[in-house]
């Protein structure tokens, strides 16, 4: 009996981090859910992270983006989609700016017209091919976005791995000092 009530806490814990960490995505599909049918061209495997909502959540490699006539669809790869219905935004609902968030490669912050408060981030050469089917429906600036950049995420992580190191080096030099 133990046994089945500690399966049902770990059931519960993992659907609720599951559901929990597609909170942003649930926020575009309840604007932009839909199934547009088959693409034109499709992109398997690709990344992006969603920001806003007081947080943010890599979809790095579990990403598919399809572009249409009319818009473009994101879909995550199975078993990752649990949480994730299929999006399909309008090519004029989108617009992008230049940003910083990955530190190996430039970078574009979409926003969604219909969607304010979470946007996605993605490398600018998914941001290029995806404008290039979209012509002037689709608006991406070369300057930084008008609320300032939100990809501060490789700072962050900068400054992290910079007082981890300066922690090692100091107990490194105690635990050396010590034996001296």
């Amino acid at each position: 009996m133990l046994s089945v009530f500690g399966f049902g806490v770990f059931a519960f814990l993992f659907f609720g981090m599951l559901w929990r960490t597609a909170v942003r995505w649930r926020y575009l599909a309840a604007r932009y859910a839909g199934q547009p049918g088959r693409a034109i061209e499709t992109r398997r495997m690709q990344n992006g992270v969603l920001l806003g909502l007081s947080g943010y959540n890599s979809v790095k490699g579990i990403i598919n983006i399809g572009v249409h006539p009319n818009g473009i669809s994101f879909r995550i790869m199975p078993p990752f989609s649990l949480f994730h219905d299929p999006l399909f935004i309008p090519y004029g609902d989108i617009r992008g700016w230049k940003t910083t968030w990955y530190l190996d490669s430039r970078s574009v912050e979409l926003e969604f017209r219909n969607a304010p408060e979470v946007k996605l981030v993605v490398p600018a050469d998914q941001a290029a091919w995806m404008q290039k089917f979209a012509g002037q429906k689709m608006v991406l600036h070369d300057t930084t976005p008008p609320n300032g950049k939100a990809g501060r995420g490789w700072h962050a992580f900068a400054v992290v791995y910079a007082v981890i190191s300066l922690l090692m080096l100091v107990v490194l030099a105690g635990i050396f000092l010590a034996r001296s």
